[in-house]
C-alpha cells in the first residue's frame, strides 16, 4: 500500500481513528503530530491474547513494548520458586519498555489475565522510524526518561512499581 493511500485510509477509517484517539490519550505519545501518528501506526503490530496466554516468559530477551488496548495482564515473576503476581497492566497502560532501550533478559513474565488486545512496538521497528522521523523519537525517550526517573524515585522510596505507574500515568 502507498503512503498516500495509507494516510488516506488513516483519516476515514473508523477504525483507525479510534485507535489513533486511544494512543493520543497515552504519555508515551503525548506531543506528536498527525503525520508522525501515521508512520507511528505504521510500526505497531496489533495482536489478540486469550486468557492465561504467554506474552512473554521471565528471561526471554526483551524485543517490545506492549500497549494494552482492552483487556488486562498480570506481571508475575518467581520468587522463592513459585510465580506470584507482582502487578496487573490494563487498558491503556504500557509495560516491557525497557525493551526499547536494550534488548535484556525480561525480569518478568506477562501473562493474559482474560482475552486481552495489544499494540506492540518493536524496538527494531522503532530504531528505524527514529532514524527517519527523528520528531517522534524525542517524545518517547522523553517518555522513557520520565518513567525510569520515577520508578527509581519509587524504588528509593521504598514504593511499589504500582505507585510509580500512577505517578507516571499523571504527567
Amino acid at each position: 500500500m502507498t503512503l498516500l493511500k495509507y494516510i488516506s485510509s488513516f483519516f476515514l477509517d473508523q477504525e483507525h481513528l479510534e485507535k489513533k484517539e486511544f494512543l493520543a490519550k497515552l504519555p508515551i505519545f503525548k506531543g506528536l503530530g498527525r503525520v508522525d501518528f501515521v508512520h507511528l501506526m505504521q510500526v505497531l503490530q496489533e495482536r489478540t491474547y486469550l486468557k492465561d496466554e504467554v506474552m512473554f516468559s521471565e528471561g526471554d530477551i526483551g524485543r517490545a513494548l506492549f500497549i494494552v488496548l482492552s483487556g488486562s495482564v498480570q506481571i508475575r515473576r518467581s520468587i522463592g520458586g513459585e510465580e506470584k503476581v507482582i502487578a496487573t497492566v490494563n487498558s491503556g497502560e504500557i509495560f516491557g519498555e525497557m525493551a526499547l532501550l536494550e534488548e535484556m533478559p525480561r525480569t518478568a513474565s506477562a501473562v493474559a489475565g482474560e482475552k486481552t488486545r495489544v499494540f506492540m512496538l518493536y524496538k527494531c521497528r522503532l530504531d528505524a522510524l527514529l532514524y527517519e522521523y527523528p520528531s517522534i523519537g524525542v517524545v518517547v525517550i522523553h517518555y522513557l526518561a520520565q518513567t525510569l526517573s520515577a520508578r527509581l524515585r519509587a524504588n528509593i522510596e521504598g514504593r511499589n512499581d504500582d505507585a510509580s505507574r500512577a505517578e507516571q500515568k499523571k504527567s
